[in-house]
């Protein structure tokens, strides 16, 4: 029979017929009219199957109550009970609450076969099926005088949840009393399987918040009518928008430039898509990236707009692309007075927003120094991109440094790139040989200077930059101001703090420690251990000139490694032109001679003043004290 039909008569009186069997083998008293030893619960046991019973009563007691509303004040009871018999709920009509409570029919006591023999929840619950019992066909006589009806609830997996039951005088009984409460169980059942799916859906709902608020892109639902729906903490956080961002046209964020209607168009998209909004405090650039989001019609019901800042993109590609600096104060090797007196003074520039001109001979190590003062810098976290200007043709340094729009020219992206001053937004640009760049350009790097904004070729709207400049070159700038062939407009903008590099010659005694750091780290890379240098090559490594300065040391190393024999580096491994160690050391004497006759000419020229002696010496004024101290020259005129 099924669980849901209500039974034929024959039938129902063959299961009460059994059932009445079953009482008498448990020796339950047909007299009983509330035996004192029937299983009740006490208040605590209770309220734990309450709680354990919450879901399944929140929906049976809406039905109970809604179910009684068609009885009431009829002389009707409908209770709820659990799986086990335990009767969890009642409501009804007071005079007759107050009566069954006489007989054991309250919350807390179990009716089963075994505890009151035949009744409708005892039979519901020992059959499975609903059922109606009428007056004297209840085993015990506590039972004479009552029609009542009830009918199993099943929960989702088929096993009995509890039963719903309904009771009164045995003279108003009717065939749709038992209907009304499988009608009843039916709905509790629906209503169970509507909540658990629902539960579902909050869920997998509550899921796909917890993905796309974890996810490190902004994100925005917009409607079919270009309503914010909502947008994720990454997002705001993005927008800096103090308001609800939800409830507001995307409009008011994007503009025109995301247009609802193009994604419609067949083989249009959008993705990737530089775009700026403005903001509350200043505009922002934005990698944009939108889709939409169809019913199962096929209509488009919104869209789904994923964006994230460019600078972040910029950072993240910087950091793959490896444009980040990787020298520190630490690393640039010296003891001698004029190396530490210069990295004093970067280190005092590191720090500040100031733009840095780097002044030194090719193979001092600029770059060295310029990457130092971007790690010792506030800016260490983000870009620090070099490019060299004598090194990349004219016609293409402009695109370089300052991007250009897609389409600009024949061979330009699509999508247009950006240049090397929006790369390193946050960060440095080193401008390498600066004393190269052409005329033109230098008047594109003065506005940048002036006022922060760079303009890509093909576009005319200017991007707001945050770039500190550090410059470099070997040429003497004052001299190519003078010649007409840099800007003293330009010259003024980038010597705010200028930094002399002392060339090796003016270090001398910086010339084995370099050497021997040179050396321990090529017999690393070329896995030849022990190698060291004979005293006649330290001889000529200290008294040859080193016009290449430092870059040409350390490639001499690295070839005297490559060539040595015996682990012993000689003169002739190191390739200084060929010369003995004595002539070498001839040509040193000479050219000692030489600085320290063009040092005290420069200073009688110039009255001794020191600051202007070092200028045209192109050296620092510590190096000048240096050479004095070395050379024993006179610090004023002498007077006979």
């Amino acid at each position: 029979m099924s669980a849901r039909a209500i039974p034929d008569p024959i039938t129902l009186r063959k299961e009460i017929k059994d059932s009445h069997e079953r009482c008498r083998q448990y020796g339950v008293n047909p007299e009983d009219k509330g035996s004192k030893t029937q299983k009740c619960l006490d208040s605590g046991e209770l309220s734990r199957r309450l709680a354990d019973n919450r879901q399944f009563l929140n929906i049976a007691g809406a039905q109970m109550e809604e179910l009684y509303q068609f009885v009431a004040g009829a002389g009707f009871v409908v209770n709820i009970t659990d799986r086990d018999g335990y009767i969890l709920q009642m409501v009804g009509d007071p005079y007759l609450l107050k009566k069954m409570a006489a007989g054991n029919c309250s919350p807390g006591y179990r009716w089963t076969e075994k505890d009151v023999g035949t009744s409708v929840i005892s039979l519901s619950l020992a059959r499975g099926i609903p059922v109606q019992i009428n007056d004297d066909e209840h085993f015990c006589r506590r039972g004479y005088g009552s029609t009542c009806s009830a009918s199993p609830v099943f929960d989702l997996n088929g096993q009995i949840l509890g039963i719903i039951a309904m009771s009164g005088n045995a003279k108003k009984v009717h065939p749709h009393t038992l209907g009304m409460v499988i009608t009843a169980a039916s709905a509790i059942e629906n209503q169970l399987r509507i909540q658990k799916t629902s539960n579902e859906l909050q869920l997998k709902n509550n899921y796909m918040e917890a993905i796309i608020d974890s996810i490190d892109s902004g994100v925005m639902a917009v409607n079919r009518n270009g309503i914010v729906n909502q947008v994720n903490s990454r997002g705001r956080q993005i927008f800096h928008w103090e308001a609800s961002l939800e409830g507001k046209p995307q409009e008011t964020f994007f503009g025109k430039q995301i247009v609802i209607e193009d994604l419609m168009q067949p083989g249009f998209e959008f993705v990737d898509r530089e775009v700026v909004i403005r903001g509350p405090l200043k505009a922002i650039q934005l990698i944009c990236t939108v889709r939409p989001i169809f019913d199962t019609k096929e209509k488009m019901h919104g869209t789904i707009i994923i964006f994230n800042e460019i600078n972040r993109i910029r950072k993240l590609v910087n950091d793959m692309a490896g444009l980040l600096a990787r020298f520190t104060f630490k690393n640039i090797i010296g003891n001698s007075s004029a190396i530490r007196e210069t990295r004093k003074i970067a280190m005092i520039a590191a720090p500040q927003h100031s733009t840095v001109l780097l002044l030194g001979e090719t193979g001092t190590g600029k770059e060295l120094f310029a990457q130092a003062i971007h790690n010792h810098s506030e800016r260490r976290n983000h870009s620090f991109i070099a490019i060299n200007c004598g090194a990349i043709p004219r016609e293409l340094l402009e695109t370089e440094l300052f991007g250009y729009a897609g389409g600009t020219f024949t061979g330009a992206l699509k999508k247009g790139r950006p240049g090397k001053f929006e790369l390193a937004d946050g960060g440095t640009i080193f401008l390498d040989e600066i004393g190269d760049m052409p005329m033109d350009m230098q008047i594109k790097i003065l506005r940048v200077l002036q006022t922060r904004e760079v303009v890509r070729i093909g576009e005319h709207k200017p991007i707001l930059v945050d770039v500190r400049i550090i410059a470099a070159t070997h040429a003497d700038l004052k001299k190519a101001v003078s010649l007409k062939n840099f800007r003293e407009d330009l010259f003024y903008r980038l010597n705010v703090f200028p930094i002399s590099i002392p060339p090796l010659r003016d270090r001398s005694e910086d010339i084995l420690l370099l050497a021997n750091y040179f050396l321990n780290r090529c017999s690393v890379v070329m896995a030849k251990q022990g190698v060291s240098f004979s005293r006649e090559a330290e001889a000529a490594m200290e008294s040859y000139p080193w016009p290449g300065n430092v870059r040409e040391l350390e490639n001499v190393i690295e070839r005297a490694v490559n060539l040595v024999d015996n682990n012993r580096i000689l003169p002739e491994n190191l390739g200084l032109e060929n010369l003995e160690p004595s002539n070498v050391r001839l040509t040193g004497s000479r050219l000692s001679e030489l600085e320290k006759k063009v040092i005290l000419e420069t200073l009688e020229d110039y009255d001794f003043n020191f600051s202007k002696s070092s200028g045209v010496l192109g050296i620092s004024r510590a190096t000048l004290y240096n050479k004095i101290k070395k050379y024993r020259l006179p610090t004023g005129r002498q007077t006979v």
